[in-house]
């Protein structure tokens, strides 16, 4: 995306918006640090915005009153469910989640919980008694490397995680296809899962989709270090998120009835983010913006 310029928050650019999707200019419009930029795609739309934006405002183009609608805030950063069809992958990583959700109780049902783990286990004479991972793949059952990110423990751990998921994966997935978001949340859930059960020494009993999460972060958050606004990622939820993991870390979060988190996981995950978002823009970024 091509930088075209910046206004205060309280301009109102909607009607300039609807103008240009109707002149058929792809844009997008972000707000960072109180003032809202203006992006476009293509290097050859930039003098005839400039020029459409200079007649708007000296009152020699009428653009006249736009009523917001689905079809007409299309172009502008709304919220995910209002252009749902950009994102079947994200939609369809929730679905498998709630599915999950569902049939596991959350949890409860351990049988069903087993099929999803590392590896399998079970529990017998209070004690959780599990199969190594290298036993788990010599029968082929390579599924369980990705499995877990659609495990999860709680109502709150499901929504929490599936909020940031919606945010994320629309994101990156209305910027990027389908097919490249699927490889992004499927790679950053191996690398966490794979993490996590290193740092637990083969104890599989975790799950949740906050690794990839994580991931997405890092990725967008790299992303943006070369393409400011690319993905509209507010710089305070890079600075929550970062201070989530620290605390986790800490372990303060068990203490005030958080449950345990994987902080294993939610830093491979963002390792393996900042690494794609590292590759992208090393390779790819430029041929892409």
């Amino acid at each position: 995306m091509i930088r075209v310029f910046d206004l205060p928050s309280e301009d109102d650019l909607l009607p300039f918006s609807a103008f240009l999707w109707k002149q058929s200019i792809p844009h997008r419009i972000t707000e960072k640090r109180g003032r809202q930029v203006l992006w476009i795609e293509h290097p050859e739309h930039m003098s005839q915005v400039l020029s459409f934006y200079q007649e708007w405002k000296a009152g020699m183009l009428q653009l006249g009153k736009v009523k917001v609608s689905w079809k007409s805030s299309a172009g502008l950063v709304t919220g995910p469910l209002a252009n749902w069809k950009k994102m079947p992958a994200t939609l369809l990583f929730m679905l498998c989640c709630l599915v999950v959700a569902v049939v596991t109780r959350l949890g409860g049902n351990e049988t069903l919980v087993a099929l999803f783990t590392m590896a399998d286990y079970r529990i017998a004479g209070g004690y959780i008694h599990y199969a190594s991972l290298t036993a788990m793949l010599e029968q082929g059952q390579f599924w369980r490397l990705v499995s877990p990110i659609f495990l999860h423990f709680g109502i709150f751990h499901f929504l929490f995680n599936m909020l940031w998921l919606m945010d994320f994966g629309y994101r990156i997935e209305s910027r990027h296809k389908t097919p490249f978001l699927i490889l992004l949340v499927l790679g950053a859930g191996l690398i966490s899962n794979i993490v996590q059960f290193v740092a637990m020494d083969g104890y599989p009993l975790f799950g949740g989709m906050s690794g990839v999460i994580y991931g997405l972060l890092g990725f967008c958050w790299i992303r943006e270090k070369q393409e400011p606004g690319l993905y509209g990622v507010p710089s305070g939820i890079y600075l929550f998120m970062l201070l989530w993991l620290v605390i986790g870390a800490t372990g303060m979060l068990d203490i005030f009835g958080f449950g345990k988190i994987a902080n294993a996981a939610h830093t491979g995950g963002l390792l393996s983010g900042v690494a794609a978002g590292w590759l992208f823009n090393r390779f790819a970024g430029r041929k892409a913006g």
